[in-house]
Formats: C-alpha cells, sequence, structure tokens
C-alpha cells in the first residue's frame, strides 16, 4: 500500500475516534480543536511525502540521481535487515535523509542495491 493511502486511514481512524469520544458538555469544546490539529497534521505529513516522490538511481558508490539533482552520500550507508539509511547532499549543501526500506523494492532490486553496495565496500577496504 502506498504512504499516502496509509496516511489517509490513519487519519479517518484518528477523526472517528476523536468524534466518537465521550465528553461531558462542558468538555465539547476541545473536539474542534483535535479536528483541526489532526487536519494540519496529516497535511504537514502529506506535504512531506510529495516532496520525497521521484526515483533514486546510484550513478556510483558515491553519486546519487534524484530530482534532477546530483547527490553524494555522507556517511557509510547504515544496513538493517529491511532497510537502509541513506544520508545525502546535493551541490547547493541541502541535505536530505532516506530510509529505503526493503518492502517498498522488488525482491530483486532490493538484492541488486544490497549487492552493489556491499561489493563497493569491500573494493575500499
Amino acid at each position: 500500500m502506498q504512504a499516502r493511502t496509509i496516511l489517509a486511514l490513519t487519519l479517518v481512524v484518528m477523526l472517528a475516534g476523536v468524534g466518537l469520544m465521550p465528553l461531558s458538555a462542558a468538555e465539547w469544546v476541545i473536539k474542534p480543536v483535535l479536528f483541526a490539529l489532526i487536519v494540519w497534521e496529516g497535511w504537514r505529513q502529506d506535504r512531506r511525502l510529495c516532496l520525497r516522490c521521484g526515483a533514486l538511481r546510484r550513478d556510483s558508490a558515491r553519486d546519487w540521481h534524484w530530482q534532477d539533482e546530483h547527490w553524494q552520500t555522507q556517511q557509510p550507508l547504515y544496513w538493517l535487515p529491511g532497510a537502509v539509511l541513506l544520508v545525502m547532499k546535493n551541490r547547493q549543501g541541502r541535505i536530505t535523509r532516506f530510509w529505503l526500506m526493503q518492502d517498498n523494492m522488488q525482491p530483486a532490486e532490493w538484492r541488486a542495491l544490497r549487492a552493489c553496495c556491499f561489493r563497493d565496500r569491500q573494493r575500499a577496504r
């Protein structure tokens, strides 16, 4: 499932929970505030997700290409069993961090990424 779909479902469940929350007559004022906070946070997260769209391509051991810009890794890749943290810096000095997740990639793509990254690490030693 895509991240935006999961975000939308989470927001719907949260809004329903707030709507069904039993409150006394004096506390009813809190519901509109909670609704507004949930909608605002959902909008903010959706905006962040939209900024992170696009194909990520590896050009060499340290060079990556994303959103029509060239990026270089700033630290060694941090590998977990199902994810890798990629910290990159573009030519303008902007740093971004990506968690590349195994479940968002085809199995062959994940294996190829791991193989080429570990192969490059072996060559560097």
